[in-house]
């Protein structure tokens, strides 16, 4: 804009009065357009529950989300160094647009495209959850990510190795300096980072949770179905 305007004063010194005037009055209206951009304010990073949530079951006070955590935890959710191959992450088949699920496979594929006995289950509102993996079989978040890392179907690593891969990475100190106050790379870190970000992974705008808080409405073919879910579903689900 002040590249044009400078054009336009050049332009006035060679006109007429009245073209001069209708300079004078462009200048003025592009001035007052321009808007002077302001730094945006800074948004808190932190674990927010849902009005219409109970409270979460995770102890936040031993692993307390923030922005650097939820960052370096994102990270390795799709870093395929966590694989013995380098090849598979978490995001391989947890992935966001399918629901954190392993879409259009009927079971999740690992290394070497091996073939799991389940697909993969959704990653979203772990704070409520006591019990992880299909079956319950592990009983707090912070070791959920063992199971699959050391499954030699799906990541086929050893977490030793692992550890090793990220400590010889470049990126990585840095990023457990800032999560962490410390540049060590433990695999108890690891696991609070991984959990950091799954704890952020919320499902709480669907149009059940808008019809629960009163801000929507539901079809009669909806409320139907949530009448057989509750009547036939819900003591399990």
């Amino acid at each position: 804009m002040s590249i044009m305007i400078d054009h336009i004063i050049r332009i006035i010194r060679t006109e007429s009065h009245p073209v001069r005037w209708l300079l004078f009055l462009f200048i003025g209206f592009s001035a007052c357009s321009e808007k002077v951009s302001e730094p945006a304010p800074e948004v808190p990073f932190a674990f927010s529950k849902p009005e219409h949530f109970p409270e979460p079951v995770y102890n936040f006070d031993q692993n307390p989300v923030t922005k650097a955590g939820f960052e370096l935890g994102r990270k390795l959710f799709y870093e395929p160094k966590l694989s013995i191959d380098n090849s598979v992450s978490c995001g391989s088949c947890h992935q966001q647009s399918a629901g954190f699920t392993q879409h259009g496979h009927s079971v999740s594929h690992g290394i070497f495209n091996r073939l799991g006995s389940r697909n993969s289950p959704p990653v979203m509102n772990l704070a409520w959850s006591r019990f992880f993996m299909w079956d319950g079989g592990i009983f707090h978040l912070d070791f959920l990510p063992i199971a699959p890392i050391t499954n030699p179907v799906e990541m086929g690593e050893d977490i030793k190795n692992v550890v090793g891969k990220l400590q010889s990475d470049a990126r990585y100190p840095e990023l457990f300096r800032r999560a962490f106050g410390t540049s060590d790379i433990t695999s108890a870190r690891m696991y609070q980072a991984l959990s950091q970000f799954m704890l952020m992974c919320i499902s709480a705008d669907s149009p059940y949770d808008r019809w629960r808080l009163g801000k929507d409405t539901l079809s009669k073919d909806a409320l139907l179905g949530l009448s057989l879910f509750q009547e036939h579903c819900s003591s399990c689900h």
